[in-house]
């Protein structure tokens, strides 16, 4: 394994610690950006390495051991606040839910939830949700890029139940393609508006909000029907 990069031997421990850190999180950022672009296998480190502004040729193996290993680290810095997030948004929802007659969410209000926060990441600048679209299309998603101590999906366990409680009248095989639809043209719109730098207003989210939301409820047609059953 490399040897980690010279330190002052005056810094203090708190101070080598912040600035390793620092070094940590402008690669994750720089991975990202790039990784959002071109796809994880166009990349090398060495590109990383010079997107992050980093001299050190090693840098990425002492950090993150290899390209698998800083995807999953990236995905980590990333998801932990998205599910913080989802998880106040979904509690905030509930309490308003509550005081309704029936308890029941609409369609729309589901989706907004799960939406919300990868808006809000574009928002800040980040460039995570067009790096899951290029994940979501990678086949070694699952097997070599996603944190073992994460939920193997590309979204939180929360997200699945969310949209699972709008698909549920469905037959099995239409709600998988169902919520493959949705989460895949999510990914991907959203993503879009993080690469181009187009605008992300209310009125554009909310158009987006009730497609989907429509497309999660949509019955299945007589004729699709007959070809599930077939």
């Amino acid at each position: 394994m490399p040897e980690p990069e010279p330190v002052d031997a005056t810094t203090s421990p708190r101070r080598r610690h912040a600035s390793g850190e620092a070094t940590r999180v402008l690669l994750l950022e720089a991975a990202e950006r790039l990784f959002a672009i071109r796809g994880i296998d166009a990349v090398t480190l060495r590109e990383i390495q010079i997107a992050a502004g980093q001299s050190n040729s090693s840098v990425i193996t002492y950090h993150f051991g290899s390209k698998a290993g800083l995807v999953r680290a990236l995905v980590a810095h990333r998801q932990a606040v998205l599910d913080a997030e989802l998880h106040r948004g979904a509690q905030q929802l509930e309490r308003g839910v509550a005081e309704r007659p029936d308890g029941i969410a609409t369609a729309r209000e589901l989706v907004g939830l799960v939406v919300g926060p990868l808006v809000s990441s574009i928002r800040r600048g980040e460039m995570y949700v067009p790096f899951l679209a290029r994940l979501s299309e990678d086949p070694l998603a699952r097997s070599e890029y996603w944190p073992p101590d994460i939920d193997d999906r590309r979204y939180s366990e929360e997200t699945e139940q969310l949209v699972g409680v709008l698909l549920g009248g469905l037959p099995e095989r239409a709600r998988r393609a169902r919520n493959h639809q949705f989460f895949t043209s999510m990914l991907h719109v959203l993503g879009d508006h993080a690469r181009n730098g187009t605008g992300l207003g209310p009125a554009r989210v909310s158009s987006y909000v009730d497609g989907w939301a429509a497309l999660l409820v949509a019955k299945v047609s007589p004729e699709t029907a007959a070809l599930l059953e077939s």
